[in-house]
């Protein structure tokens, strides 16, 4: 089988630059299936992982558009390669591909090829891939992303602004340049000109370099979810605003001045339904083409789920009409989590313990079934308890001083400290209390902003469908943000006002964990919508079927004395 599976690569653009050795090494890797009329290969809309080369038979390709009509792209037959994207990026189908006549196919899994190309990158530089997958490839990798999230755009801000705002220093610098060059000179070679010339051009040449890292760490990003932008400005703070897709309603485009005409950059503007209403990227290269690849990912993602909700639909039918489903592409599946053979009784006096402990050092992040519940970083509760615990404080050491200096006269004085301990410690309780009151949580359906008074005297509780979220912005407030892991997320909603969680811990992954509930929560209603959809189309045949096909009068005649009483 190789050697027959390297002859048919050879032939793929993909894989014709490869070395003999390369491409046993791939066809090692290859799986040859026969697929029967009917077989549904891969679906539109269904995420992709796999590549396939047909060895015989055909195919048929299948789009469906964004009002739902699906149409016959093409027929292909023997040496047809397709699912590059998918091998490469895991990128859902943009098409439907089932067989028309019985055909075998050559398979090739992107898990497969990954781990080839770890250990041989050579490989991986002989490939031909095609443009727009290999800018895709070289597309940077961020924290925040998904695994099976793609970055489609990553962009800063244009050079010409860069170059813009470096003139004024670069200016500086070089009038400091030739200042002290001249009077170096003047001097016969000074000590103090070189020395002072030195110092004076720190200045702009540390705020040159500041003005590059800050060109560099500001990044506007469009992935197959959402549009993001991500901005650190160095040693002082981090913020973070994104959208998912479906929550973008308009794109707008400015151009404004005469250098953003000739240079052809500008701003765009991501219209959504929130409290702000919009994201900004700012002064990016051709802002156009940016923003027809948002519209177009979004086109891709609408046209995949009508592509799906209509695979769902013939599904249906076919096990109601008792049809041969079509087989389809399977994502792998993730290794069994292995079982726990004993578990271990706590006793009772030392969950009273814990639970003690638990109260003075809650968890700031807690999660208990499907619910993630937030505290307020540690660093919010400093302010709150200075005052009692610096008073608790003076109190102990003033008490214990006097006490070894009259250690016969102690009696009146640890009464004394009693009474001061009876007021200053429920005011520091409370402080603490209060602090530990307030929660952020989220389940699989909603965002909950919990204040309590401190002792469960009065609670404030506010609610939102996590449908109704529109965007989600970070910021990390400064070095000691940064440097303590705290900051804050700003949930906007349609309707609903914004949430704010307020000073928590790893803000990054509340927002990457909030934005991966709302996906979840979206994709689970959008199929029992579906669902809905598809049982009400049931019922309607059903009725139809009844009309054109009534039992015979005798039968009715018959149901009918039986159900006289």
């Amino acid at each position: 089988m190789p050697d027959n599976v390297v002859s048919q690569l050879k032939k793929v653009p993909l894989f014709a630059n490869l070395k003999r050795k390369d491409l046993g090494a791939v066809a090692n890797l290859v799986k040859r299936a026969q697929h029967p009329v009917g077989s549904e290969i891969c679906r539109q809309g269904r995420m992709g992982h796999t590549a396939y080369l047909v060895e015989s038979g055909e195919l048929r390709i299948l789009h469906v558009d964004l009002q739902g009509i699906e149409q016959e792209v093409a027929r292909r037959g023997p040496g047809f390669f397709f699912g590059e994207t998918s091998l490469l990026l895991g990128e859902p189908r943009d098409a439907s591909v089932e067989v028309t006549q019985d055909a075998t196919l050559l398979s090739l899994t992107k898990d497969d090829l990954d781990q080839l190309l770890y250990e041989q990158p050579s490989i991986l530089r002989a490939l031909q891939i095609s443009s727009h997958v290999a800018q895709k490839r070289q597309a940077p990798r961020f924290k925040w992303q998904d695994p099976d999230e793609v970055v489609t755009i990553s962009l800063h801000k244009h050079k010409v602004v860069l170059i813009r705002h470096l003139v004024f220093p670069a200016f500086v610098l070089m009038v400091d340049l030739f200042g002290c060059g001249y009077w170096w000179r003047a001097r016969s070679g000074g000590i103090w000109a070189l020395i002072v010339g030195t110092l004076l051009g720190l200045v702009p040449l540390l705020f040159i370099l500041y003005l590059f890292l800050d060109h560099e760490n500001d990044n506007y990003v469009v992935t197959n979810k959402r549009v993001v932008h991500d901005e650190r400005t160095p040693f002082i703070r981090e913020s973070r605003t994104e959208a998912p897709l479906h929550a973008v309603q308009d794109v707008q485009e400015s151009q404004i001045g005469l250098l953003a005409q000739i240079y052809n950059f500008g701003d765009l503007i991501i219209e959504t339904a929130g409290e702000r209403g919009h994201i900004i990227f700012r002064e990016i290269p051709n802002p156009e083409k940016t923003r027809e690849a948002i519209f177009e990912q979004i086109q891709r993602v609408q046209a995949g789920a009508r592509a799906e909700e209509l695979a769902a639909i013939r599904d249906t039918m076919r096990r109601h009409f008792g049809i041969q489903p079509l087989e389809e592409e399977t994502a792998p599946s993730p290794p069994p989590k292995k079982k726990r053979r004993f578990k271990l009784k706590t006793p009772t006096w030392l969950l009273v313990l814990l639970r003690s402990i638990t109260y003075f050092l809650p968890p700031l992040r807690h999660e208990q079934e499907d619910t993630i519940t937030w505290r307020k970083h540690w660093v919010a509760l400093i302010r709150p308890i200075a005052i009692p615990t610096l008073l608790i404080a003076v109190v102990t050491l003033a008490a214990a001083f006097i006490v070894n200096q009259t250690p016969a006269d102690w009696a009146p004085i640890m009464i004394g400290y009693g009474i001061a301990l009876v007021f200053l410690f429920p005011w520091w309780l409370w402080k603490f209390d209060d602090w530990q009151n307030d929660i952020y949580q989220v389940t699989a359906t909603r965002i909950i902003d919990v204040e309590r008074l401190p002792f469960y005297l009065r609670e404030e509780r506010r609610e939102a469908s996590l449908d109704m979220i529109q965007n989600i912005n970070l910021e990390v407030p400064g070095f000691l943000g940064k440097l303590l892991h705290y900051g804050s997320v700003t949930i906007e909603t349609a309707g609903a006002g914004a949430f704010t969680f307020n000073l928590v811990k790893n803000p990054q992954d509340v927002q990457a964990e909030i934005f991966r509930r709302v996906e979840t929560f979206q994709r689970r209603q959008r199929q029992q919508e579906a669902e809905r959809h598809r049982t009400e189309l049931l019922d309607w045949f059903a009725a139809y079927d009844q009309i054109r096909h009534p039992p015979p009068f005798e039968q009715q005649a018959t149901s009918s004395q039986q159900q006289e009483p």
